[in-house]
């Protein structure tokens, strides 16, 4: 895909931003993630739904930040390993430090630990050696330095206990500081929980950061801005037609802005982004669906209006011919909530994203 550039930086450059004068508002967001690094928290938690900004978030902290830092992918790891391995995640940290650092302080920072060796700039860690723990005590000596995990939610496939380690590194390692980020918001809380006195993470120090949607003059200026900085008129109508149907998600927005940039005009530009949006909704739920085909059932109902526990529930039963266990079927309503897919009010359960809500319907 063709990327805009214009003076280097452009709103509706649709890959996550890297530097702060790419990023539309969230000052407060990154003034408290710089003001939490500052004072050596150790666990910072950014929280949000799907499109609303993390990845750009922590991207453009680390640019902007005095401190040493990388981003390493949780979800990027599961999938290529079907597992987060203590080991593989040790291998992205040394190969993330040999990017910002060289592979020659990479050598000197590990020296002595055994069982890591290097080819060319890729690493290679034996299992029966190095351990995470270790590498991560060398760090902290050396220095603040901030590690970045990116959809930390994907811990939890893994045989190690990440927040038993993440304890241990809250209360003894001083100068690293740990940000999670998670958009199946209920799987990550599921992970750390940070409120239960059985957690090992129950009552250490921890900055929360939830990114919301944008508001509707918000969402208004960013498309006014983008527009003006690309030099491409877009009228009042288009803006506020734009605003209502894309409800503040900052991904769709940029999507939209971008397609306007391409050349399409109003109408064009929001089919194309829809006709998008399906496409990546449906890929990304691809996974979901294959735990249980009834998640897909149960959002097709809800996206097209049906939205107590008990609408939701008859017509599946309708659609299926037979009747289903209650606490089953409210299982299946609570993980589509944690994993983000649902967003439960006093009046029932919504789906929080317009364009997934096109999705299914």
């Amino acid at each position: 895909m063709q990327v805009p550039v214009n003076g280097g930086s452009v709103l509706f450059n649709p890959r996550p931003k890297t530097r702060k004068d790419e990023f539309y508002d969230r000052e407060f967001e990154l003034m408290t993630l710089e003001r939490a690094v500052e004072k050596k928290v150790g666990l910072v938690i950014v929280l949000g739904i799907r499109r609303l900004g993390k990845s750009s978030l922590v991207n453009v902290f680390l640019n902007e930040s005095p401190y040493p830092g990388i981003r390493i992918d949780a979800r990027q790891l599961y999938f290529q390993h079907k597992s987060v391995s203590p080991n593989a995640l040790a291998k992205e940290i040394l190969e993330g430090l040999i990017r910002i650092s060289g592979i020659e302080k990479v050598k000197q920072l590990i020296s002595g630990i055994r069982g890591v060796s290097f080819m060319g700039l890729s690493v290679e860690i034996k299992r029966e050696h190095a351990t995470l723990t270790e590498i991560l005590e060398r760090i902290n000596e050396f220095g603040r330095f901030v590690l970045v995990i990116d959809e930390a939610q994907y811990l939890r496939f893994s045989k190690a206990s990440y927040v038993d380690m993440l304890a241990w590194a809250i209360d003894e390692l001083e100068n690293v500081t740990f940000i999670l980020t998670g958009s199946e918001v209920g799987l990550l809380e599921d992970l750390l929980r940070l409120h239960s006195p059985e957690s090992p993470l129950f009552g250490r120090p921890y900055v929360e950061i939830k990114l919301e949607r944008f508001s509707r003059e918000q969402s208004l200026d960013f498309l006014k801005k983008g527009s003006e900085e690309v030099g491409i008129e877009v009228t009042p109508d288009e803006l506020y037609e734009a605003v209502e149907e894309l409800d503040g998600i900052v991904g769709w927005l940029t999507l939209y802005g971008y397609n306007r940039f391409l050349g399409l005009g109003h109408r064009e530009a929001l089919g194309r982004l829809k006709e998008d949006a399906v496409k990546i909704v449906l890929s990304e739920f691809s996974k979901l669906k294959e735990i249980s085909p009834r998640y897909e059932l149960i959002m097709r109902i809800v996206a097209r209006g049906r939205h107590s526990w008990s609408e939701i529930k008859r017509s599946l039963e309708v659609i299926e011919g037979k009747k289903i266990d209650d606490r089953n079927f409210t299982n299946l309503l609570k993980n589509l909530v944690k994993y983000g897919y649902l967003e439960k009010t006093g009046e029932g359960y919504f789906i929080p994203d317009p364009l997934v809500e096109e999705a299914f319907r």
